[in-house]
């Protein structure tokens, strides 16, 4: 039996055993986690991906307190509609190490059905190429046939960013979705921040 399906006491979210013990591990290092619950909750993310947060915490008004294994854990109301179901592992590879979520609700970008047809060409199609020159692709926006990605890895900052972007991502996704019509970088390859685009939805 894998990490992932060594699941604990059930609820509307659920730790691995592997990120159980994590967290014991991390609450025994540090003092100030004394007497505190471990806190999960969602913290913004793009309208295609969450972005979640962990840390100790006392209860609050409102909280749902579930029961994992060895441990409580706190999840505000607001997170709560949004991670019925999800699944926290800890992970440790070759990338790094730390929590990593399974949520299966969709996004609000990802309700839309011309997004999740974008969504999965990018991870299916475009990433593993992409990935085996060191750069990455992820999916921001899709508002009126334009698709806002942000490349990062080896592609942020490549002399050859526009030949990846138009000949490469954007020819593929206008071939196999006609709703497309143009496909625009987000990323400052400069900065790091985002200058190109602010969405207004």
């Amino acid at each position: 039996m894998t990490d992932a399906q060594a699941i604990m006491d059930s609820g509307d979210v659920t730790l691995t055993e592997k990120a159980i013990q994590k967290v014991n591990e991390f609450a025994g290092m540090h003092p100030e986690a004394s007497d505190k619950k471990l806190r999960i909750c969602i913290q913004g993310g793009s309208k295609a991906a969450y972005e979640y947060a962990f840390t100790f915490d006392d209860p609050s008004a409102g909280d749902a307190v579930l029961t994992q294994g060895t441990i409580e854990v706190l999840v505000d109301r607001f997170s709560l509609m949004y991670m019925d179901g999800c699944v926290v592992d800890f992970v440790e590879d070759l990338r790094g190490s730390g929590f990593v979520v399974d949520n299966p609700n969709p996004t609000p970008l990802m309700q839309d059905p011309i997004a999740r047809q974008i969504h999965e060409l990018i991870e299916q199609r475009i990433s593993p190429g992409v990935a085996s020159h060191g750069g990455s692709v992820q999916l921001i926006d899709y508002v009126d046939g334009r698709v806002y990605v942000k490349l990062g890895g080896g592609c942020q900052g490549c002399g050859m960013v526009d030949v990846t972007l138009k000949q490469g991502i954007e020819a593929l996704l206008r071939q196999e979705i006609p709703e497309v019509l143009e496909v625009l970088d987000t990323t400052d390859h400069a900065q790091g921040d985002n200058p190109y685009y602010s969405s207004a939805k």
